[in-house]
């Protein structure tokens, strides 16, 4: 009777204890779908944050980068404009410069002219017309600088080279009143010399006279050994050639 009463006992209570039981199965469920979701949720946030940690590294290097960039075009711009502060320098001292080269050129174009009129006479007229086509291109607003100083160089040093070489030319020169085509001789700046086509009579410049004056007659042949030499017809030979004018008897 106890065995059927505990049998009986325990087949009226099962469906009590199925039903709870399945309400906690039932509950669990639900907790593990929320844990699920709750899982999802912390994941999606931990990938967020990592994303957010990564995108602000980048950011601290672009911005690292970007700071190294603006420092390096910061000090390129200040060297820059050291660079043209100097630059600005030279063209004020390039202009002062200008400005005082050019007045002393022209000066000496002008020196250079007196020089020329004052010198032996030989091809005076083309050596001034050089020298004033010189004060002409000095003053040529055209012209730079630094080319006007080469052609007054230039003329400065064709006319230094007159005084060590020798030569021998026709030229129109005013001799007793008229005006005769003569043979000249030059020795540097040293002495002038002419001797007329029939070689019967010859002279030198006085310099203190400005003047050309006779030859005696033994001299003439020395000027005419003298021109052979400067033409290259005979070789280079010592010759007694007067400094001074001898005047004729």
């Amino acid at each position: 009777m106890r065995l059927l009463f505990s049998s009986v006992l325990c087949l009226l209570c099962l469906p009590a204890y199925g039903s709870a039981l399945d309400d906690g199965l039932q509950a669990a469920e639900a907790l593990n779908r929320q844990a699920v979701a709750s899982q999802k949720v912390v994941d999606k946030a931990a990938d967020q944050t990592q994303a957010m940690l990564e995108e602000y590294q980048q950011l601290m290097l672009d911005s690292d980068f970007f700071d190294t960039q603006k420092n390096q075009l910061l000090k390129s711009i200040e060297q820059q404009r050291q660079k043209q502060q100097q630059l600005q320098q030279q063209l004020d001292q390039i202009e002062t410069t200008e400005k005082r080269l050019a007045p002393l050129l022209l000066s000496m174009a002008r020196a250079l002219e007196q020089f020329i009129v004052l010198d032996i006479p030989f091809h005076h007229q083309d050596r001034i017309d050089s020298v004033l086509i010189l004060r002409e291109r000095i003053l040529d607003p055209g012209l730079a600088l630094g080319d006007r100083f080469q052609l007054v160089m230039e003329a400065f040093q064709i006319e230094l080279d007159y005084s060590y070489s020798l030569e021998a030319y026709r030229d129109q020169i005013d001799w007793q009143g008229e005006s005769r085509s003569v043979e000249c001789l030059r020795i540097g700046r040293l002495a002038l010399y002419f001797i007329t086509p029939d070689g019967t009579e010859a002279g030198v410049w006085n310099r203190q006279e400005k003047q050309w004056q006779p030859l005696a007659q033994d001299s003439v042949r020395f000027v005419l050994a003298g021109i052979r030499v400067a033409k290259g017809q005979v070789a280079p030979e010592l010759l007694p050639l007067p400094l001074l004018a001898e005047l004729q008897p």
